[in-house]
């Protein structure tokens, strides 16, 4: 089913017992430490904070809300049995289809307007925003937000996910990294001299927030492509300062303006970012001023904190991104089998994708289109290709490929010059001071030799006939199997 706020899909987590209510905690460090600690263990329930040290029952914030197969089967609406690369598979089934865009529908009022704040009214302290982590430089109200924002050229209008801090009570920041669609369009402003008008979504349905991150192609509006996965269009209000559309059932919206560079600045970060480290450090930054605030009765904050552990944030992007990337794939390599982003390795920092082999140079073909693919390239430090008859999301499959199908000297590469970002740990200070931040990507082929793959020794796995017969007739007596 397609949720039309964040509140129903919490309600329905809360149903399946996929949701875990938490009081009392304070928006100092301790939200932030509660958060990490759920990352540390499989099935962990999505977190639900109330009566915020300091503020009033009703203010909430949302954490770890895609963090487990469940979570994003429900968000996504696929099967909730399906776990791991068949999640993945459900995924890129589901947008196959040729993409035919759903524009919103625009309505006249919505629960986001329920309370509108403008003035001496505005106030960014209202909300119990977390200090997530213990070296943060202030409180970050955006990490589970989106930014909206309209070409002043083609009238396309941009959701994407950027942290927003906030310094005072009418004064905020947006960090975006160099290239991304949005600080394009706001040096489109800044370049007449204009500050850059946008809306900051802090409370979306998971599905619509999932579409600003997801490096959907340029000029392809997320609110259109979420439509589309919707089956529906999401329904949208004209902001009441920006005029930009915003969900109608949002929970938080921030409007306001960037300014220009060199007007108005203060002191942003460091902040604990998505690689696991502060590696871009504090800097001037153009504020956010904020001309007004909307949000619903009993509003929820959406929060999505960069953390590091096995089943932090990147588990529910890394399917949705491996389930898009795959599906490109398909139209362009034959015999792919599954594709698998490990959010260990840190958001698209590490892909790997299966094949079956069919001529010389099918695998390096693979990898070849992956480190070229725009939804791949970004900060992808590895790229790994293993046989059809692993399985990408086991890394026991895929160390074994290292470490028996591998030659090093024959069958890794190095690219250098790849597309990066600020927040690259491996930036060394030369480059960070020149603003290069490219880097260089590791190209390993772990499949038997496809010259004399015939006469590769063959493995001591049974069959999946084999095993397959074996599990229906013994598992659930020897191993406890449904």
């Amino acid at each position: 089913m397609a949720f039309n706020d964040l509140r129903s899909f919490v309600k329905r987590a809360d149903e399946l017992g996929l949701c875990k209510t938490v009081e009392g905690a304070d928006w100092h460090l301790e939200i932030g430490a509660i958060t990490e600690l759920g990352l540390h263990k499989p099935k962990q329930p999505m977190l639900l904070f109330d009566n915020v040290k300091g503020y009033p029952s009703g203010y909430r914030i949302v954490s770890n809300f895609l963090n487990t197969c469940k979570l994003v089967a429900l968000a996504f609406d696929l099967p909730l049995e399906a776990e791991n690369l068949d999640l993945v598979r459900a995924w890129r089934d589901k947008i196959q289809a040729e993409f035919s865009p759903v524009p919103p529908v625009e309505v006249k009022t919505g629960p986001v307007m329920e309370n509108v704040h403008v003035g001496d009214d505005i106030d960014l302290y209202e909300f119990p925003t977390p200090k997530w982590h213990e070296l943060d430089g202030g409180r970050y109200i955006g990490t589970g937000n989106m930014v909206v924002q309209q070409d002043p050229d083609t009238g396309w209008v941009n959701c994407g996910t950027y942290r927003v801090a906030v310094h005072g009570r009418d004064i905020a920041t947006v960090y975006m990294s160099p290239g991304r669609h949005g600080d394009v369009m706001r040096k489109k402003y800044w370049a007449q001299g204009k500050p850059c008008p946008a809306a900051i979504v802090c409370g979306s349905e998971p599905l619509m927030w999932s579409m600003a991150h997801s490096a959907i192609a340029r000029e392809v509006s997320e609110y259109d492509y979420a439509g589309w996965l919707r089956g529906e269009p999401v329904e949208i209000v004209r902001g009441e300062y920006t005029k930009l559309p915003i969900p109608a059932t949002a929970e938080i919206v921030l409007e306001g303006e960037m300014m220009p560079p060199g007007t108005e600045t203060v002191p942003e970060g460091p902040f604990g970012e998505w690689p696991g480290y502060y590696a871009s450090g504090a800097r001037d930054e153009p504020i956010f001023r904020v001309k007004s605030i909307m949000h619903r009765n009993n509003p929820i904050l959406l929060g999505a904190p960069p953390q590091v552990g096995p089943y932090d944030m990147f588990f529910g992007k890394n399917i949705m991104r491996a389930g898009i990337i795959w599906n490109e794939l398909d139209k362009n390599v034959p015999g792919i089998k599954g594709v698998w982003l490990p959010c260990e390795g840190r958001g698209p920092s590490i892909i790997i994708a299966s094949v079956d082999q069919k001529y010389a140079g099918h695998a390096k073909q693979t990898a070849n289109f992956l480190s070229g693919y725009y939804q791949a390239a970004y900060m992808c430090r590895f790229i790994i290709v293993i046989d059809g008859d692993l399985d990408p999301s086991n890394f026991g499959d895929v160390l074994w490929a290292l470490g028996t199908r591998c030659d090093p000297a024959e069958n890794i590469d190095v690219l250098k010059g790849c597309w990066g970002t600020p927040l690259d740990t491996m930036l060394p200070p030369g480059k960070r001071a020149n603003k290069d931040f490219s880097h260089s990507q590791g190209i390993i082929v772990a499949c038997r030799p496809f010259y004399w793959m015939n006469e590769f020794p063959p493995t001591v796995k049974g069959s999946p006939e084999l095993m397959k017969a074996t599990k229906e007739k013994w598992g659930k007596e020897v191993f406890g199997d449904d």
